[in-house]
């Protein structure tokens, strides 16, 4: 009985020893940073001395995405550097979840975007590590807006390389473009997001979307936040002030067009992908072009930038739509504020 009372007596004691000795909470060491955030398209930079600010701002951004607006931004003083890694997605409906989530994802260098959806009560976010563009593959056209043109299509190396193809509103190649592989519908009148009319939305679905958003703009997730898919109206920007002409690069046809100020980009005809057949329909006879607008009239539509060869039509270059599901070829823009 002693033996056991004593054996008792020490494991009290080292448990009364092992809590004294427990160490106090580590409190998050104070950290510089300079965000530069995003929303609606106004770009802000701030800086920050303390966690605490940096956790009110974070607070700040769920209040943006909770009224509607899409939020990006990153840490100018530790944003990783190197290739372009493969997005990261995270969707709660948690609050703080979503700001740790955000902390984590800035501690990680990597650039974050987060939008809500009101429907549900969630938060929806999207990090990733960009690959930006040299200023040397942006062109300067000199138009009206000052808006700057990559020289090259997205996942091409040259100007006169195809790149690659996506759906509207993807961010990812894929082996099929159909509607059995679209991320937002089954159908053109089975429709998940995007959506102006009701008999083309899945159970009468409907949103307010008409323009991507940047965790489905395939030049903002794989460049970086400042890049972003043409709008119709930068696209018709580009078609009023530039002179347009069917031409060749390098033995490949496409279109070019030369800004006010004599500079210019090549586009190549680089047609389109359809279905699970890996030979590319109208490859050197056309180009077609994403926007980020949707056709609004027949939303299981986007519009596109449409130009055809002088061998078959004249002078065709104009802004038209396709089927969201077909693979294009996306050339992107970036605002000269922006430019690195």
């Amino acid at each position: 009985m002693k033996q056991t009372f004593k054996l008792f007596s020490m494991l009290a004691a080292v448990a009364l020893t092992l809590v004294a000795c427990k160490p106090d909470p580590v409190e998050p060491t104070d950290v510089e940073r300079n965000i530069v955030y995003t929303v609606d398209q106004t770009t802000t930079t701030v800086h920050l001395n303390t966690e605490a600010e940096f956790d009110a701002l974070l607070d700040r951004f769920c209040d943006y995405a909770e009224s509607g607006s899409t939020v990006t931004f990153y840490n100018a003083n530790s944003v990783a550097k190197g290739s372009t890694k493969d997005a990261t997605h995270f969707s709660t409906t948690n609050r703080e979840e979503m700001r740790r989530w955000m902390r984590r994802m800035e501690n990680e260098g990597r650039t974050v975007t987060i939008s809500y959806d009101s429907s549900t009560g969630t938060y929806n976010g999207m990090a990733y590590t960009p690959g930006p563009q040299p200023q040397s593959d942006w062109v300067d056209l000199g138009l009206p807006s000052g808006l700057l043109w990559a020289k090259c299509n997205i996942g091409a190396s040259q100007p006169e390389d195809y790149g690659n193809y996506y759906a509207w509103g993807e961010i990812q190649t894929k082996s099929e473009y159909s509607w059995y592989t679209y991320s937002h519908g089954f159908g053109y009148n089975y429709l998940t997001k995007y959506c102006s009319m009701a008999e083309f939305g899945y159970n009468g679905f409907t949103d307010t979307l008409t323009i991507l958003e940047p965790n489905d703009d395939a030049a903002t997730s794989i460049l970086d936040s400042n890049a972003h898919i043409p709008t119709e109206s930068e696209w018709n920007e580009l078609i009023q002030y530039c002179t347009g002409e069917w031409t060749s690069l390098n033995g490949v046809g496409g279109y070019r067009f030369t800004g006010p100020n004599g500079n210019s980009i090549f586009l190549p005809a680089a047609g389109q992908r359809d279905s699970s057949d890996p030979s590319i329909v109208g490859e050197g006879m056309w180009g077609t072009y994403w926007s980020a607008d949707l056709n609004i009239e027949f939303p299981s539509s986007a519009r596109n930038f449409h130009f055809i060869s002088e061998d078959y039509e004249t002078n065709i270059a104009e802004m038209t739509y396709d089927g969201r599901y077909h693979g294009l070829t996306v050339r992107a823009v970036r605002a000269v504020r922006s430019a690195k």
